[in-house]
């Protein structure tokens, strides 16, 4: 507690300093999500695991010109959960860490955009770090949609986030490991190099990344290269976006590979409608984050273990995108399974200065399952809301 009013001083007090003088905007979101299990996993008690979960973001960038700086905080915290185990079941999705200090950078923006500190990474446009990092993130641009990167990541985290899966912030919260423990150089520390080259008909996007000690790889240090194209045909009235990533990944004694295409078809810029393919080699993809579009991997953490080792699978995908409603559905067959249907409306949406992204009310509900055949079923039903700012 005594951070987080320590942290909020911090912002009042830089608001107030330099309100009239500087560009400010807030941003950030605050949601909760109650899951309910109906599938075979059940509480200590015998019946059906349930959770409800709270999480918010808060923060604030002052501009001065190009350039600026920005604080924040983001938490998360079981509100309620069945006993699994002798312990909250949604305490495995929230854990007991409470708060974090998500924000503190200075940028700067012109020809380049340069940060450092503790930001959110998705300026890079880098498809396997759109996620919070501590470091450095510089990217140069080449006209409006290309860019070439690279980042120093000495420490990161996603928060929850699972870039555009609908309320994935709600769904589960871990903060910084280096947190309140020192900055940790060395123990993860990730480097990475990139070019996204965007035209209107077809992106190329290579990358390279080099790891001390990868995520599941016990301290081993990890190499990755790969690239990711795609090509993009037709106009607002009907369009398709056919999309290739290639990743080879090599450790100190295994090396493997994903190969990942996926096929969208968009209708009238609201509906969208495709299918896509995956397979891995000998060893599971290590990650920062991802794009993919399965929502398994907080909601049925026992069984959204995508991109592991030796996987060959495939899926198909619906929905529809319109500013005011979101709809996910996706069903995946093979060495990964899932079902899953999520959308969410958006209750009202209003336009405030100083608030970066405007304020609005998301209300929603979905269904995911680890797929239908599995002999250990995990079905979880989820209901939230989420005031955004």
């Amino acid at each position: 507690m005594k951070k987080s009013k320590i942290l909020g001083s911090v912002v009042l007090a830089s608001v107030i300093a330099t309100g009239a003088s500087a560009d400010v905007k807030l941003f950030g979101h605050l949601g909760a999500l109650y899951t309910h299990g109906l599938g075979d996993q059940k509480s200590d008690k015998g019946n059906s695991v349930g959770a409800a979960g709270l999480t918010g973001h808060l923060g604030v960038d002052i501009g001065f010109g190009g350039a600026g700086f920005g604080v924040g905080a983001w938490g998360g915290s079981q509100l309620w959960g069945a006993q699994v185990a002798g312990r909250g079941y949604g305490e495995y999705m929230y854990g007991t860490d409470y708060i974090d200090l998500s924000d503190l950078y200075f940028r700067y923006n012109s020809m380049f955009d340069f940060y450092v500190g503790r930001f959110d990474g998705n300026f890079l446009k880098a498809d396997w770090i759109d996620n919070y990092i501590q470091g450095i993130g510089f990217s140069y641009k080449l006209g409006t949609e290309s860019n070439i990167w690279a980042t120093w990541a000495n420490d990161y985290t996603t928060f929850g986030v699972m870039p555009g899966r609908i309320a994935s912030e709600l769904q589960n919260y871990r903060r910084f490991p280096s947190s309140f423990n020192g900055f940790g150089v060395g123990d993860r520390d990730m480097f990475g190099i990139g070019l996204n080259y965007h035209t209107g008909l077809f992106d190329v996007d290579p990358f390279l990344h080099y790891w001390l000690s990868a995520p599941g790889w016990y301290n081993d240090n990890v190499l990755q290269a790969g690239v990711k194209g795609a090509l993009k045909l037709g106009n607002g009235g009907f369009k398709s976006i056919s999309t290739a990533r290639f990743m080879w990944q090599n450790a100190t004694n295994s090396n493997t590979y994903l190969v990942w295409l996926d096929q969208e078809f968009r209708l009238a810029n609201i509906f969208k409608v495709g299918a896509g393919w995956y397979m891995t080699g000998d060893g599971g993809i290590a990650r920062m984050t991802d794009h993919a579009r399965f929502y398994g991997r907080y909601t049925i953490p026992q069984g959204g273990g995508y991109f592991g080792n030796n996987q060959n699978t495939w899926y198909v995908f619906g929905g529809a995108d319109h500013g005011r409603f979101k709809l996910d559905v996706l069903y995946a067959g093979g060495d990964y399974q899932e079902f899953s249907a999520v959308g969410s409306v958006r209750v009202f949406d209003a336009s405030l200065a100083i608030m970066r992204d405007g304020l609005g009310l998301d209300v929603g509900a979905g269904y995911v399952n680890n797929g239908f055949s599995n002999s250990f079923r995990q079905d979880a039903l989820i209901a939230f809301a989420k005031l955004i700012f």
